[in-house]
C-alpha cells in the first residue's frame, strides 16, 4: 500500500539472518523486490560471508547495507567496501542502541578511515537523541540515523499523540540539519 502512494521515499528492511534463511534467500529477495524495498541490512550477516546474499540483492536492484562499528578492523571495512551499496551504517557507540553518550570527535576521527574503504555514503547512528547532536553528526556524515529516541518519545504518548510527537521531533531534527 505504501508504494502505491509514495514511490520516492526509500524503504530499508533491517533484521536478522535467521528469518531470511528460514524463508529462503531467493524467496526473501523476491518478496522484498515485490514490496518495493530499496535496501536490506541484516545485522548478523558478516560481510566476508555475505557475497552471495549481496549479489542476489543487487540483481534485484536492492542495496545490501552493512554495519561498521568503532571496533571494525580495516579488513572488515574493506570487505564491506567491496559489497555494500546504498550506504554503510556506522554504529557510533559500543553497546546497545539508544544508550550512552556520543563522542562526535571520535566519529570525526573514524569517518575518514571508513571512507578510505567504502565508496558509498556513510550514515551514522546510535546515541543521536536530539537536534543538536543530529546537527553535529550531520556536518560530519552523509546521513543521520535516529531510531531509539523516536521510539521512546512515541511510546511515552497515547496512540493519538504519538504521531504529533514524532512529527515535532522530526521537524526539530530537520531544522537543525538545515541550519
Amino acid at each position: 500500500d505504501f508504494r502505491q502512494t509514495d514511490a520516492v521515499t526509500p524503504v530499508v528492511l533491517m533484521g536478522y539472518a535467521n528469518p531470511v534463511e528460514r524463508y529462503g534467500v531467493e524467496a526473501f529477495v523476491a518478496a522484498a523486490k515485490a514490496a518495493g524495498v530499496d535496501g536490506v541490512l541484516i545485522v548478523d550477516y558478516p560481510p566476508a560471508e555475505s557475497e552471495a546474499f549481496a549479489a542476489a540483492l543487487k540483481a534485484a536492484d536492492i542495496a545490501p547495507i552493512f554495519l561498521l562499528a568503532p571496533t571494525s578492523t580495516d579488513a572488515r571495512m574493506a570487505d564491506v567496501g567491496r559489497i555494500a551499496s546504498g550506504y554503510v551504517y556506522y554504529v557510533s557507540l559500543k553497546g546497545v542502541t539508544g544508550a550512552g553518550h556520543l563522542d562526535t570527535s571520535a566519529v570525526a576521527a573514524m569517518l575518514p578511515r571508513i571512507r578510505a574503504h567504502v565508496q558509498v555514503p556513510v550514515g551514522v547512528g546510535f546515541g543521536i537523541r536530539d537536534a543538536q547532536t543530529a546537527r553535529a553528526i550531520g556536518q560530519l556524515a552523509d546521513a543521520v540515523v535516529i531510531g531509539s529516541r523516536l521510539i521512546e518519545l512515541m511510546e511515552a504518548q497515547t496512540a493519538e499523540q504519538a504521531a504529533d510527537v514524532a512529527r515535532g521531533f522530526i521537524q526539530d531534527i530537520r531544522q537543525a540539519l538545515d541550519a
